[in-house]
C-alpha cells in the first residue's frame, strides 16, 4: 500500500492508496504549449476508448495526494489506476450500472464501508478502522467545515483531493464488485458438464512416475539456437506480443566500488571516534554516542550465540567492559563494539504478575494505588495470587492463567521488569514495577539452574562505500570511454578490449521506468526518451548515473546504445534470447534426454539417474500431484495411458517425466452430481474478481501518451 499522507497533522492515522509509497512529483513546465523530444505536450495524458485522461488532473491528484516512495513506481501504478477506472466506466455505462449517492454515502461511512475506506483509515496501532476519525471527517463535510478544519490543522491542507481521489476509488471499487457479480450469477454448470467431472473425480487409478530433472543434463550439453527461442515464443504468444512499439538497450556498466584508499580512510575515522567512545563511562552516554554515530545499542543482554562470529569469544571472554572493539569489518561495512556490561545470567525464570493499565499520571496514580492494596493482601495470604490475577490483572496474555509465565528468557520482557526478573529481585518476593505498559505487581517464583555469561553491547557502524573523489574518478573512467563513440558497434570493440561485457536489454516501453540490475528512477526515464528519438545503433551523448537507495552513493555510471526498434506484435528471437535462455535450455535439455531415454523401463532410468519411482494416485480433475506438483502433461498421461505401458517421455516443467499405470481406473457413472456442479460452480466463479479487469482492459483500445510530457 501507498503512503497518501496523515488526513490530520496530529494523528499516526495514515491514508494508504494504490500500492507501494507514492512519491510527490510533479512535471515542471507542463504548458500545454511547451515543446519536448516527442512533441508538444498537451493537456491529454491519453485515452481509454473515447474516455479522455487529462494530464493537468493526473498532475494534481499525484501532487495533492501521494507523498514518500518511488516516484516513477508510483506514477505508474497511478496511471494504471486512471486507464482501470475509465475501463470500469466504460463497460458499466454500457450494462446501465451506476453508485447512487445514498450507496456511496453507506460504503464511506455505513456500518460496513467500502474495503479502500477500511485500507485507508485503520489506525495501525490497533489494526482497525478508526470510527472516531471517520466521524469526525463526515461531520466537516456535511457540516461545510472543511476549509475551517484545515486552517485549524485538523485536517491535511489537501484533504480535499485526498477525499475526492478516495471516493473515486470507492466508485470504481463498487461497480467493479457489481460487474464480478452479474458474471458470478450467470455462470452455471449443466448437467453433461458435472456429469462428466464426477465421472473424472472417480476414476482414480495408481501411477509409478519417474522423474528426471533438468538439472541432471550440464547446461554446458545443450545450445540454444534462436530456431528454439523462435519455437518456445510461439507456443506463449500471449505472453509475448506486445501491444506496442518498444526499444531494446546495449548498456556498460561502469561500477563504483570502495577503493583500498577508501576504507583505510573508514578505519581512521573509526579509530578517532573509539578514542572519543572510551571517555564515556555509563550506559546512557554510550547508547547516545553510539546512536549520534549510525550506530546502534542493544539494551538486552545477549548469549555468544546472538553476536557475529568475529566478535562473539571477544565480547563474552576476552574484552573488558567498558572497552572498544574494532575497527572490525562484517559485511559491507566496518564497525566499533563496546562491551557495556556482562553478567552470568539464568537462561530462563518462572514469574507471575498482575497489571494494572496507565499511561497518564492520573491513571499511575490510581495504578499504584490498586497495586499497594493487592501487595497488602498477598503479603498476608500469598495464596490468593491466582484468584486477585485472575479478578484484577489486565494483562490478557496471563489474567486467566492467574498471572503466570513460564520460562521467561532474558530479554523477553521491558526493561524495569528483565532487570528484576533476572538481576535485582529474589526469588520468593514481592515486587512492585512501573513500565510502560503501568504498574505491575511481580512475583519471581522461580529461575533455572542453567546459566550463561550474557553481555550487553552497543555498535558505532559506517558502511564500506565509495568516497565522492572514487565517484568522480570512476565518472571521469566512463566520460573517456565514451568519448569518439558513435556507434554500438564501436562501443562492442572497445568494452570487449577493456575485458568488459554490454549488455541487452528485454524490449522496454517507452513508460518504462527501471532497467534490471541497475534500478530505476530520472535517468532510466532519461534513456527511454533518448532512446525514442534515436536511431538503432546510436551511442547515447551522455553518462547515466544511478544512485544505491540505502547508502545514496552513486553505485553505477551507465553508457547506452539504442540496439533495436521493436515494431508491435511478436518480438525477435534475437531480441528476448539472453531473457529466455534459462526457460529455452530447460526444453532443449528435455527434448535431449527424452530423445537419449525413449523406450526404457522406469527403473533403469531411475537407476541411471539414481532417482526414485514414485507411486501416486491420479484422476484427470487434480491440479497438481503428492511429491510432483503442477504437472498437467504427467496428470493427462496417468489418465490416457495403458495400464502396465510406459508413457512416452513428457517434457514438463520441472523435468523429464515418464508414467507407468499400475491398474485401471474405476468406471461407471459417479452419483456425486450436485457435489461436482458445486465444485465447477466455485472454482469458476471464485476467478471471476481476477480475470475480469484484465478482459475488459484486453478488449479495450487504450492510448498512453504519457511520454509527450515525460520526454520533455
Amino acid at each position: 500500500m501507498a503512503l497518501i499522507g496523515k488526513i490530520r497533522q496530529n494523528t499516526v492515522i495514515v491514508l494508504l492508496f494504490i500500492g507501494g509509497g507514492i512519491a510527490l512529483f510533479i512535471l515542471s513546465e507542463m504548458t500545454s504549449g511547451a515543446g519536448g523530444a516527442l512533441g508538444p505536450v498537451m493537456s491529454r495524458m491519453g485515452a481509454v476508448g473515447e474516455r479522455e485522461i487529462d494530464r493537468n488532473d493526473f498532475e494534481r491528484t499525484a501532487s495533492a495526494a501521494f507523498s514518500g516512495g518511488d516516484a516513477f513506481q508510483n506514477r505508474d501504478q497511478l496511471w494504471n489506476f486512471y486507464v482501470n477506472e475509465a475501463v470500469v466506466k466504460n463497460e458499466s455505462d454500457d450494462l446501465g450500472l451506476t453508485v447512487s449517492q445514498e450507496e456511496m454515502t453507506e460504503l464511506q461511512y455505513g456500518s460496513n464501508p467500502s474495503p479502500v475506506v477500511r485500507r485507508n483509515l485503520t489506525d495501525p496501532n490497533t489494526g482497525q478502522l478508526n470510527t472516531t476519525l471517520l466521524a469526525q471527517i463526515r461531520q466537516d463535510i456535511e457540516n461545510n467545515s472543511v476549509d475551517a478544519a484545515i486552517s485549524e490543522g485538523r485536517l491535511n491542507p489537501n484533504f480535499k483531493s485526498i477525499w475526492s481521489y478516495q471516493r473515486r476509488e470507492i466508485e470504481a471499487s463498487r461497480l467493479q464488485e457489481k460487474m464480478t457479480a452479474l458474471m458470478t450469477k450467470a455462470m452455471y454448470a449443466p448437467n453433461w458438464q458435472a456429469q462428466d467431472y464426477a465421472n473424472d473425480q472417480s476414476r482414480n487409478r495408481k501411477v509409478a512416475v519417474v522423474k528426471v530433472p533438468f538439472e541432471e543434463m550440464d547446461d554446458t550439453e545443450v545450445e540454444v539456437s534462436d530456431a528454439d527461442v523462435q519455437a518456445f515464443i510461439d507456443e506463449n504468444r500471449s505472453i509475448f506480443e506486445s501491444p506496442e512499439e518498444t526499444r531494446q538497450l546495449s548498456y556498460l556498466a561502469f561500477a563504483v566500488t570502495p577503493t583500498a584508499a577508501d576504507s583505510v580512510a573508514i578505519r581512521t575515522l573509526l579509530g578517532k571516534i573509539a578514542e572519543d567512545w572510551r571517555r564515556e563511562n555509563n550506559e546512557t552516554a554510550d547508547s547516545l554516542f553510539a546512536l549520534s554515530n549510525n550506530g546502534t545499542y542493544q539494551a538486552a543482554y545477549q548469549t555468544a550465540d546472538r553476536f557475529s562470529p568475529i566478535v562473539a569469544d571477544a565480547v563474552i571472554n576476552q574484552a573488558a567492559v567498558g572497552s572498544v572493539y574494532g575497527p572490525y569489518i562484517e559485511g559491507n561495512a566496518m564497525k566499533l563494539l563496546k562491551v557495556i556490561d556482562r553478567l552470568t545470567m539464568s537462561d530462563s525464570a518462572k514469574t507471575r504478575h498482575i497489571l494494572r493499565n496507565a499511561s497518564t499520571p492520573a491513571q499511575f496514580d490510581e495504578a499504584d494505588r490498586i497495586v499497594d492494596s493487592l501487595m497488602t493482601v498477598l503479603q498476608v495470604s500469598r495464596g490468593k495470587f491466582a484468584d486477585l490475577a485472575e479478578e484484577f490483572s489486565q494483562d490478557p496474555g496471563s489474567a486467566s492463567n492467574g498471572g503466570v509465565y513460564e520460562k521467561v528468557t532474558p530479554g523477553q520482557f521491558g526493561k524495569p521488569f528483565d532487570n528484576l526478573l533476572f538481576r535485582t529481585g529474589t526469588v520468593g518476593r514481592l515486587y512492585k514495577v512501573r513500565t510502560q505498559f503501568g504498574i505491575h505487581l511481580v512475583d519471581i517464583m522461580n529461575r533455572s539452574r542453567s546459566t550463561q555469561p550474557r553481555a550487553k553491547v552497543a555498535y558505532v557502524v559506517e558502511p564500506i562505500i565509495p568516497s565522492s573523489a572514487t565517484e568522480d574518478a570512476v565518472m571521469a573512467k566512463a566520460q573517456a570511454f565514451l568519448n569518439g563513440k558513435k556507434s554500438l558497434s564501436e562501443m562492442k570493440s572497445a568494452a570487449e578490449g577493456m575485458g568488459m561485457e554490454v549488455k541487452t536489454s528485454t524490449p522496454l516501453p517507452i513508460s518504462n521506468y527501471t532497467l534490471a540490475d541497475l534500478g530505476s528512477g530520472q535517468d532510466v526515464k532519461d534513456m527511454m526518451c533518448w532512446a525514442y528519438s534515436a536511431d538503432k545503433g546510436d551511442v547515447s551523448p551522455v553518462v547515466y548515473s544511478f544512485t544505491d537507495q540505502q547508502l545514496f552513493y552513486q553505485n553505477n555510471h551507465i553508457i547506452i546504445a539504442l540496439s533495436d526498434v521493436l515494431a508491435k506484435g511478436l518480438p525477435s528471437a534475437s531480441s528476448v534470447k539472453d531473457a529466455l535462455q534459462g526457460q529455452v535450455r530447460n526444453r532443449v535439455k528435455g527434448q535431449k534426454l527424452a530423445d537419449m531415454l525413449a523406450g526404457k523401463d522406469l527403473d533403469a532410468i531411475a537407476a541411471q539417474y539414481e532417482v526414485t519411482v514414485d507411486s501416486v494416485s491420479s484422476n484427470p480433475t487434480l491440479q497438481s500431484l503428492p511429491g510432483i506438483g503442477q504437472e498437467p502433461k504427467v496428470i493427462a498421461a496417468a489418465a490416457m495411458v495403458t495400464t502396465g505401458n510406459t508413457s512416452q517421455p513428457i517434457i514438463g516443467r520441472n523435468g523429464v517425466y515418464f508414467v507407468k499405470p499400475l491398474g485401471d481406473a474405476t468406471t461407471g457413472t459417479s452419483g456425486n452430481l450436485p457435489i461436482a456442479r458445486s465444485q465447477i460452480n466455485t472454482t469458476v466463479r471464485a476467478q471471476n474478481g481476477n480475470v475480469l479487469l484484465p478482459a475488459l482492459r484486453a478488449g479495450t483500445t487504450v492510448a498512453d501518451e504519457r511520454a509527450a510530457g515525460d520526454c520533455q
